[in-house]
Order: structure tokens, then C-alpha cells, then sequence
């Protein structure tokens, strides 16, 4: 796997949330030195219906990542907590500036659900042998995180390419009360990063390696 970019996303403010622990850590990612092989690309985005349906679908034609790992804040949240599906779906809540959307579905005519190709319940178990609370999740909400991980695995499923994609929610900061201290948040977004990396290396491996057999006469043929 050549270089692979990862986009990175974390939001901002909400009310409820003065502080968005996902903003932070998307911002700390940043700034700390990218694994080996890849290039890392990180955007905090407004909690706002319009500026997402905006800046999101943009960031994904701008950039065309191989691996997008969205970032969330939940309230109720202890770990990480790793999100399987987005669902067409929109709740009624303000936004940070005080909007609220305009229809009731993400996409008029999309899938009434998308799911991460990525196993979250493994995930959540490697982050748990990490010493890392985590668990894996059914559904991201109805909010604005469930709004960009939709668009996000809708875009995913369009390309050429394989995209990976994954929604993350982690705890409140430990200044809003969080349980998890900034070093562990900090950790934990790393072994998550190196899993997905891995998870796209493999599978852009095998598909490789079937593409291989498929173009090998002899094999097609059925001769040794």
C-alpha cells in the first residue's frame, strides 16, 4: 500500500458542550509525527448542519483518503466507543449556532443504513488489550456524527478505490470530567490509526494477490 492518506476529523462546540474532547484530539494527531507510510490530513468541522453537508463531501473530493477516521464526542461515552452504522437519518437538535435541518433524511434516495467495513467489535477488543476502555456500537446517533459518518460511508461506497472508513465517539476531556486522561486519549487514537492502517494494508493485499491469480492464464485455465 502506497502512502496511504488518512483524514482525520474531530468537531466543534454543541450545546450541551462547551469543550469537544474530538477537536483536541484531532488537533494533538496533528501535531504529532504521522506512523510510518502514511500522511495524515486532520480537520476539525463546526457543529452545523450546513457546514457539514458542506465541507465534508468537499474534504473527501479534495483529498481522496484511503482511510477516513472520524472523530466524536459522546457525553455518556467511558471509551471508546466504535461505531458499526450510520443511519439515514436526522434529528431535530440545534446546531451550534442554533439551526436545526431542514429535512429529515441524510441522503433522499440512500441505503436506510451503511456499515463500516471495519469489524468494531475486534477493534474494541484490541483497544480493551491495550488496556484502553472500549466498546463496539450498533449506531451513531441521529445527530450531526451519525450526519458525516452517512455522507462519509456513502462517498466510500461510490470510488473506484477502496476507502475505509470509521466513526469514533470518545469521553468528555478530563477538565469536563472525562475518565480518560489526555495520554490515553492520545494513545488510544494511535492504536486505533496503526489497527486501520493494518486493516487497509491486508486488504489491499488480497486484492491485489486475487487480481494476480485472476490475470495468470495458467491458473484461469486451470494448468499448473
Amino acid at each position: 500500500m502506497a502512502c496511504p492518506l488518512v483524514l482525520i476529523t474531530g468537531f466543534g462546540p454543541f450545546p450541551g458542550a462547551a469543550e469537544n474532547s474530538s477537536a483536541w484530539l484531532a488537533e494533538a494527531l496533528a501535531a504529532v509525527e504521522a506512523p510510518s507510510g502514511c500522511t495524515l490530513h486532520t480537520e476539525v468541522l463546526p457543529t452545523e448542519w450546513t457546514e457539514v453537508a458542506a465541507r465534508g463531501p468537499r474534504l473527501l473530493q479534495e483529498h481522496r483518503p484511503r482511510i477516513i477516521l472520524h472523530l466524536g464526542l459522546s457525553r455518556t461515552a467511558k471509551g471508546f466507543r466504535i461505531e458499526r452504522s450510520a443511519h439515514n437519518a436526522i434529528d431535530f437538535r440545534e446546531d451550534a449556532r442554533g439551526a436545526t435541518p431542514d429535512k429529515r433524511s441524510v441522503l433522499e434516495s440512500g441505503h436506510a443504513r451503511l456499515d463500516t467495513a471495519i469489524s468494531t467489535a475486534k477493534l474494541a477488543r484490541h483497544l480493551r488489550a491495550q488496556d484502553l476502555p472500549a466498546s463496539a456500537s450498533r449506531s451513531a446517533g441521529t445527530y450531526l456524527c451519525n450526519y458525516l459518518y452517512y455522507l462519509s460511508l456513502h462517498w466510500a461506497r461510490q470510488q473506484e478505490a477502496p476507502c475505509d472508513v470509521t466513526f469514533v465517539h470518545i469521553p468528555r476531556s478530563p477538565r469536563a470530567g472525562g475518565r480518560l486522561s489526555e495520554a490515553e486519549m492520545l494513545r488510544g487514537a494511535g492504536v486505533i490509526l496503526s489497527y486501520l492502517l493494518a486493516f487497509a494494508q491486508e486488504r489491499d493485499q488480497s486484492k491485489s494477490f486475487a487480481g494476480e491469480i485472476a490475470a495468470d492464464p495458467a491458473v484461469v485455465a486451470g494448468r499448473p
